[in-house]
């Protein structure tokens, strides 16, 4: 990870943006910054006081995916592991172990279904699980993509969600176009799915970790998450809020984020403030809370995560969406001279319009960072002032670097589940993260 940044030096560039005279009062720059990949030293450019912090809105997505990559590792895998105990009526006892993987939805429970049936898995007597199961049937879906993302104060009160949900969804028929496009996603990844998988559960019911007791003729399985990384474009591509807020909670919350955030960015409460890893309002308070930093410290971020990936093969483009490339991503609608150009991350919240990852350009290769102010509510035109705003710096940007190089770049389809995913004989059994559900 990058230690060492050269001191900012602040320059103006070239060009204005292109605002209306009516919204620029209630639209306008906070902060513009930038770094060039290939300089010796890493000094950061930019406009406004790139030092300070302001809202960030999603681009906060960024920074919780360097601490899942530095934390777990890119390559990083949730291992759910499945106890099956034959009953005495042919029928089969089912026990989850979870490993509070954030992207387990109807996905991966289609996934999983099209499993056990190839195991001749069909009728379930009791379907049990433990307390590190976090399961939601739309962790893929809105309202959960852009909205709240449910915190539960208690164990009991995360267990009664799921055992709704595994009842409600799970144990129900299966929507039939919904599986019918998954499992064509899954084909083009070389992932092999049932046609008509079905499952029928007679009972669900939580059982703690510390109550569970294996039988003699329980045999055990493992289900494994699609890596890390997988998860992280998803999670881009969506802006998916309860993916990068559950992320956030999983690897320690606010007080192991303030420890990652000084040893790998170096950057104190003075530089950076995170509440969740969404960027959304925090939501405890009357008045909105939101994540905030400095310019400077998003581009440390992004220099950061591109080094991690680049460490062990992998490009930004692995983890961020690629403008008007990625067709399920916020950015698929940049096009111009950013058209398979740009790397980067959305984010909007009521206070601000913002923008961060790289650009590719003749002179070279650039991280950035645009935050705007922009006071706006759902119905406001200033929204799409803002959108047209970051739009234009962008285009600056590029044009004032002798245009676009286009990147290699080939889209992919991020599935919570690959080749790897198969549900596999599992003898020795790792002990399943302890879990605190006190807010942070």
């Amino acid at each position: 990870m990058v230690r060492l940044f050269a001191k900012n030096i602040l320059t103006v560039m070239a060009g204005t943006l292109m605002v209306s005279s009516v919204a620029s009062a209630k639209v306008y720059v906070n902060s513009v910054c930038h770094m060039k990949t290939s300089a010796n030293t890493k000094e950061i450019k930019g406009d406004g006081d790139i030092t300070k912090k302001y809202p960030l809105a999603s681009i906060s997505k960024i920074v919780t995916s360097l601490w899942a990559i530095d934390k777990l590792g890119v390559d990083y895998r949730h291992k759910t592991i499945l106890h099956l105990t034959p009953t005495a009526n042919g029928r089969m006892d089912v026990h989850i172990e979870g490993s509070r993987d954030p992207m387990f939805g109807r996905n991966m429970s289609y996934f999983l279904i099209s499993e056990l049936n190839r195991m001749k898995i069909t009728n379930i007597e009791k379907l049990t699980f433990d307390e590190n199961f976090l399961m939601h049937w739309l962790a893929e879906e809105s309202p959960l993509i852009g909205g709240v993302t449910p915190k539960y104060d208690t164990i009991e009160q995360q267990a009664a969600v799921v055992r709704k949900h595994l009842l409600e969804y799970f144990a129900t028929a299966i929507n039939k176009s919904m599986y019918s496009s998954l499992r064509a996603k899954a084909t083009k990844n070389n992932v092999f799915m049932l046609e008509k998988p079905n499952i029928t559960v007679r009972t669900v019911e939580f059982v703690p970790k510390s109550q569970y007791k294996k039988d003699q003729l329980t045999a055990s399985v493992v289900l494994k998450s699609a890596p890390l990384r997988m998860l992280l474009k998803r999670m881009n591509n969506q802006s998916n809020n309860y993916i990068a807020d559950n992320l956030y909670w999983n690897l320690g919350g606010t007080t192991a984020f303030n420890a990652f955030a000084q040893s790998t960015l170096n950057a104190s409460s003075a530089q950076i403030v995170f509440h969740n890893g969404s960027g959304n309002n925090e939501g405890t308070t009357a008045k909105p809370i939101y994540n905030e930093a400095s310019c400077e410290t998003m581009v440390k971020a992004i220099y950061a995560l591109n080094k991690a990936l680049t460490s062990k093969g992998y490009k930004l483009s692995d983890v961020i969406a690629v403008a008007n490339k990625d067709s399920d991503s916020t950015v698929d609608n940049f096009g111009g001279v950013a058209s398979g150009a740009m790397i980067a991350k959305t984010g909007t919240v009521n206070k601000a319009k913002t923008l961060a990852g790289s650009i590719s350009t003749k002179d070279g290769e650039f991280f950035f960072a645009i935050l705007l102010h922009a006071d706006m509510d759902q119905n406001s035109s200033d929204r799409g002032v803002a959108t047209q705003m970051i739009k234009n710096k962008v285009a600056q940007m590029i044009n004032n670097r002798s245009g676009p190089r286009k990147i290699e770049y080939t889209e992919f389809i991020p599935l919570a589940f690959d080749t790897q995913s198969y549900l596999a004989e599992y003898n020795v059994i790792a002990p399943a993260p302890s879990v605190s559900l006190k807010k942070q």
